[in-house]
């Protein structure tokens, strides 16, 4: 299961999305306003996804490096 999890933040033009921690956000659904604070926010979604993705690698070669 993913750490991170990408949802509407504050907004619903296209520079809305943001990351969150896949925890503070469970159970609730787009758009998110205030509460939790988003870890990357104003991003499209494409660029979401990448940053994302980015994220998951580094958790992943950090864990591998301990």
């Amino acid at each position: 299961m993913s750490k991170y999890r990408i949802l509407k933040f504050n907004g619903d033009d296209a520079y809305s999305y943001a990351i969150f921690y896949a925890k503070s956000v469970k159970g609730r659904s787009s758009p998110i306003n205030w509460h939790p604070q988003p870890i990357v926010c104003g991003m499209s979604y494409k660029q979401a996804v990448y940053h994302k993705e980015k994220m998951e690698q580094d958790d992943k070669n950090k864990s591998i490096q301990k």
